[in-house]
């Protein structure tokens, strides 16, 4: 199961416990859209719960910073990263530093920050 942080995902019906569990690791729960993880989640513990409720490894993925898509598809570092401990600031293969979009980096964490 792959589940990108910051975005909405679904799982199978949960028990209580597993579903209590969640919203005590930070998970949000919405009935429409389903679960979200974000900074505020124990990712660690969120898996480990998700894992065990689904019966299934869970694989992390995050966003590109500058243009919101998935940015784990194409990444070079993508064996060695950890998205449990990883910034959400990743850059995608389309914007990867290689390609000279520093300056577009720079401006969108100063967006972020204004915002």
């Amino acid at each position: 199961m792959r589940i990108l942080i910051g975005g909405w995902f679904t799982l199978p019906r949960l028990g209580t416990e597993e579903f209590s569990r969640l919203m005590k690791q930070g998970v949000k729960y919405d009935r429409v859209m389903g679960f979200k993880m974000g900074a505020e989640t124990d990712l660690e513990s969120a898996v480990r719960t998700i894992k065990s409720a689904v019966g299934e490894e869970v694989e992390l993925m995050v966003r590109c910073f500058i243009c919101g898509k998935e940015a784990c598809d194409g990444c070079s570092y993508l064996k060695m990263c950890d998205k449990r401990k990883v910034s959400s600031l990743c850059l995608c293969a389309e914007h990867s530093p290689e390609k000279g979009v520093y300056d577009l980096y720079v401006k969108a964490v100063s967006d972020a920050i204004v915002s």
